[in-house]
């Protein structure tokens, strides 16, 4: 026991060291600027380099220090305030964002030996042999279902906090309406019909279907990039998968975002804000393989780099993103009932 604690003692220094600087990120976006906003929307980073680096060990102790240290910067920022809301902090830092990173990035080291059922972790010198790694269509399906999960969650503590899904929504409406008009300059019109209060309303129901995919969004690009950090460093102890052409979605959640997207409107109340949460994760999660798609079939066209340069900028452009998002859903969605891009790996001879 005591060679194990010591065999693992330097990754989970490091782990502990991943947690800091995570906490420290996650608690800068207090600070309410843009810049604190895309520093906590790093925090997920630490953590899922210290796992793919460095092993579960430090992927768990990342994870541990940091939901305390986010507990005791929140219990010092509110002047050594009430001890249990710095441990809500922590506790929800951990469900959020904590164990989902961590679970997504172990998902993405996870490899077994040829005709294995079981897997592992891989290892440097693991790595070095032929091994089965988990596909990346798991990665994403365990993605979207988490950040479901997220938004269900936000969704359902809101509404009970409030005492009740209407009474919610009313609550919160009133409290955000005298802000908007706040923002609003003496020049500026709204749409006939659109109110401060209709869009507050609005903008209250949009929040946990938000929550949701930008919280899939968030957790993919870390992974991406924390998976880059290390394979830089030379820490990565898998090859680094064709993303263009292995990510994607299993057809099943066609039929689950279809049912979700003609469901959730009809519902109402809460069931229905729920149902649409999980459709709106899956359109995300649809964009996300659209993407993959159209970086897979243009490779090898003189239009290519126009083309993705045109895609990702019109993401950025706050008139144009929502369209392009759209657009790639539905790419997304075309590639998971007709396989493209199998369909050009293995065209059809005639």
């Amino acid at each position: 026991m005591k060679k194990r604690l010591l065999k693992h003692a330097p990754a989970a220094g490091l782990g502990f060291g991943a947690g800091i600087a995570a906490a420290v990120l996650f608690t800068v976006g207090g600070r309410g600027t843009a810049l604190a906003a895309l520093l906590a929307n790093l925090s997920p980073l630490p953590i899922m380099i210290a796992m793919l680096g460095f092993g579960l060990a430090a992927g768990i102790a990342s994870v541990v220090s940091a939901a305390f240290i986010v507990a005791a910067l929140f219990y010092m920022q509110q002047q050594f305030g009430h001890i249990n809301a710095a441990a809500l902090a922590g506790l929800a830092f951990a469900l959020f964002l904590g164990l989902p990173s961590l679970w997504l990035s172990l998902l993405a080291v996870l490899s077994r030996a040829k005709g294995s059922p079981t897997w592992v972790v891989t290892t440097r010198v693991g790595s070095f042999f032929a091994r089965e790694y988990c596909p990346l269509e798991r990665i994403l399906s365990y993605g979207a279902s988490i950040c479901a999960s997220i938004g269900v969650a936000v969704a359902i503590y809101i509404s009970s906090h409030y005492g009740g899904f209407n009474a919610a929504i009313e609550r919160l409406t009133a409290e955000l309406a005298p802000v908007i008009e706040g923002m609003m300059s003496a020049n500026m019109q709204l749409p006939p019909g659109m109110t401060p209060q209709v869009l507050a309303k609005a903008m209250v129901l949009a929040a946990a279907p938000a929550a949701a995919g930008g919280s899939l969004l968030l957790l993919m690009l870390n992974l991406w990039l924390a998976g880059r950090v290390v394979q830089l460093s030379g820490q990565l102890p898998r090859p680094w998968p064709d993303i263009p052409r292995d990510l994607r979605l299993p057809q099943v959640y066609l039929l689950i975002f279809g049912a979700a997207s003609i469901a959730g409107p009809y519902l109402g109340g809460l069931a229905g804000l729920i149902v649409i949460t999980v459709a709106a994760t899956l359109g995300i999660a649809f964009a996300l393989d659209g993407l993959a798609v159209m970086h897979f079939l243009t490779r090898g066209a003189a239009y290519r780099i126009p083309l993705l340069t045109l895609i990702y900028v019109g993401l950025v452009v706050p008139f144009t993103w929502l369209i392009f998002l759209l657009l790639l859903a539905a790419t997304g969605i075309i590639e998971t009932a007709f396989s493209l891009r199998d369909r050009k790996s293995n065209p059809v001879r005639k």
